[in-house]
């Protein structure tokens, strides 16, 4: 599951939630750091900001349970 939200307009400062059963036995910061790696070059220019929250299914149904 992917929810991207621009925070502000102009298509360079996102939010986003990410949910993956790869990020299974990974530390929150592998897990942002498997991001950044998949976005790549969109980092270096169009995307100036991002805030990640990412996931494993089970600790996002965790979350919305609790």
């Amino acid at each position: 599951m992917l929810e991207l939200k621009d925070l502000t307009g102009t298509k360079d400062h996102y939010e986003a939630t990410i949910v993956s059963p790869q990020f299974e036995g990974l530390s929150r910061v592998a897990q942002h750091q498997a991001v950044y790696r998949a976005l790549g070059e969109l980092m270096k220019g169009p995307v100036h900001a991002l805030a990640l929250h990412t996931f494993t299914p089970s600790s996002y149904a965790k979350r919305r349970i609790g």
